[in-house]
């Protein structure tokens, strides 16, 4: 990639967004201002048929000549805008950015540096939020609090596919490949990225990698109401399409707290699942946390997450056919998903 005495590598910067809100200016200002060869990177902005104004802002515009703005005909959601700006990446490395994402000028060789460090084929980068947002309990949880996500790893070594989030991603050719593009029949929030890296990471495993180096500032604000149903949604909804294809990752994905597999091991987790995630003790500990000062406050956030998402897919399993109809979703009895 990027050794000594070779050119930096070929770079193709991928931003959709849809109803990008009042911040959006300063999002795509800042990837107009990235200083990289400029006959070396690609930044290719795909307005997702927005209606709040975006398109009508980007088409007013004058970019730099490395910044291509796409407009497809019609919404495509999360997971299909992705591969509409995708298929037109020419870079040896590709790097997938939120559309509210603000980035510095040294964002891109940040991640090419980082990449190049042998054995990487996938580096996520970090995501703080910006100056204006107010600094509630759930804004530290998400981008402080050590038990959450990728930073939970040390950055000298691999992380798991299920940290692999794309909102601020960086990958090879190779593993873009691998990776086979998104599921567009995942229109809902979540799970469309989790099934991108396992791929990738069946393919490289111990190549997927966490660096603080390549950061991003977040414009998105939400409150715990939003985050909590949207974790319940893709309990519901999008976690079932991935256990029911590949059962193997129910317990890295705490899908086994509420999926049917056969078996006393999986009756077990299921009855700590009822046990644990019970609607008595949920709204309970809901209640709590509205008086719960920080940093205490994060391991109750985490916990009413993981809740949301095991009570949306038990929704789900309550409203599955007999088990007789997905027995080729099963794990034989006595083996681990």
């Amino acid at each position: 990639m990027a050794d000594e005495g070779r050119p930096l590598p070929a770079v193709s910067l991928v931003a959709p967004i849809f109803n990008g809100g009042q911040h959006y200016a300063e999002c795509f200002e800042s990837v107009c201002r990235i200083d990289y060869p400029v006959d070396r990177l690609q930044v290719i902005v795909v307005d997702d048929a927005s209606t709040d104004g975006t398109r009508e802002y980007l088409q007013k515009q004058s970019p730099p000549p490395f910044v291509k703005i796409l407009y497809p005909p019609q919404n495509l959601g999360r997971s299909g805008v992705r591969n509409f700006g995708l298929r037109e990446a020419t870079g040896e490395i590709i790097i997938l950015l939120d559309g509210d994402m603000e980035v510095q000028p040294d964002f891109v060789r940040a991640h090419v540096e980082q990449l190049s460090k042998p054995g990487r084929k996938a580096l996520l980068g970090s995501v703080k939020p910006a100056p204006w947002m107010k600094r509630t309990r759930l804004l530290r949880y998400l981008h402080e609090y050590r038990g959450r996500g990728a930073r939970q790893f040390d950055e000298g070594g691999p992380i798991g596919f299920q940290y692999l989030l794309t909102h601020n991603l960086a990958l090879t050719r190779a593993a873009l490949e691998a990776g086979g593009g998104f599921d567009e029949t995942f229109v809902r929030h979540g799970g469309e990225d989790t099934l991108f890296a396992y791929a990738i990471a069946r393919a490289f495993p111990n190549g997927l990698y966490y660096s603080t180096a390549p950061a991003a500032l977040h414009h998105h604000h939400r409150g715990l109401s939003q985050h909590l149903a949207e974790a319940y949604s893709y309990g519901r909804h999008n976690l079932p399409k991935i256990v029911s294809r590949h059962p193997e990752l129910a317990t890295p994905l705490a899908a086994d707290f509420a999926w049917p597999f056969p078996g006393r091991l999986f009756r077990r987790k299921r009855l700590a699942g009822a046990m644990m995630f019970n609607t008595v003790l949920y709204y309970f500990l809901r209640a709590l946390f509205l008086i719960t000062p920080p940093p205490l406050s994060s391991p109750l956030i985490r916990y009413l997450t993981v809740g949301a998402v095991v009570r949306g897919l038990r929704r789900h399993v309550r409203q599955m056919p007999k088990p007789s109809s997905y027995d080729g979703n099963q794990v034989g009895k006595g083996q681990r998903p």
